[in-house]
């Protein structure tokens, strides 16, 4: 393979995960993107944020049949055409998979062990996929309360997206910005913390940012 070219390069494209309770705001987010958007709904959530009413380019996911019409709009997606991509909400999509799984069983009702890790190579392969169009991409989730084991052998609770370890690794290291998202129950003004600590899981490697409003984050 031949040494990096910066001359050379596409254009910078960033690549943002949000996580945090629902209803916080985390689709609203998508209206503060400069340019044009494209939405990929995995919970229908848009449906109740004026800013996407009336809007075409959106696409909703069958919660009947969710990967095969998750591979239907990475086939047919176009990323030329968007300055942006929301995908919306991972959490969702991570239910509907182990739903749909459950079908095959004899009750209908239970998970196989193979599941997990299915789920863990479809989401990375989907991801690694989609994290290499020429486009900004916004990802957001729910946020659950995760164990975490230092190194001194020490447990503790950490916020973190609500997805399962492995593939939620994969993507926590390849955004620039995780970020968790908290409103004010004073003022009811939406913000976000940047940086991690023990019980928050967090980054931004795109500028010394440690918190934000929610209409500041794609800003600098």
């Amino acid at each position: 393979m031949p040494a990096f070219n910066w001359k050379n390069a596409p254009k910078e494209n960033y690549r943002w995960l949000v996580y945090g309770v629902p209803g916080v705001g985390k689709t609203t987010l998508s209206k503060y993107l400069k340019g044009k958007t494209y939405l990929l709904s995995l919970d229908n959530s848009f449906r109740r944020i004026q800013f996407w009413q009336g809007k075409k380019d959106i696409w909703v996911i069958d919660p009947q049949k969710p990967i095969e019409d998750l591979n239907a709009f990475a086939e047919s997606f176009d990323p030329s055409q968007y300055d942006n991509l929301v995908i919306d909400n991972l959490s969702n999509l991570q239910k509907l998979f182990f739903v749909e799984k459950a079908r095959e069983t004899k009750t209908t009702l239970d998970n196989k062990m193979s599941d997990y890790g299915e789920w863990t190579t479809y989401l990375t392969r989907f991801i690694a996929y989609v994290f290499k169009w020429n486009t900004n991409i916004l990802v957001t989730a729910w946020e659950a309360q995760n164990k975490i084991t230092d190194p001194k052998g020490q447990e503790f609770m950490q916020y973190g997206p609500d997805i399962r370890p492995n593939p939620r690794d994969y993507l926590l290291g390849n955004c620039d910005v995780v970020a968790r998202m908290i409103q004010n129950p004073q003022s009811g003004g939406r913000g976000l913390f940047m940086q991690g600590s023990i019980d928050t899981y967090a980054k931004n490697r795109l500028n010394d940012r440690k918190s934000c409003k929610a209409e500041d984050l794609f800003k600098g």
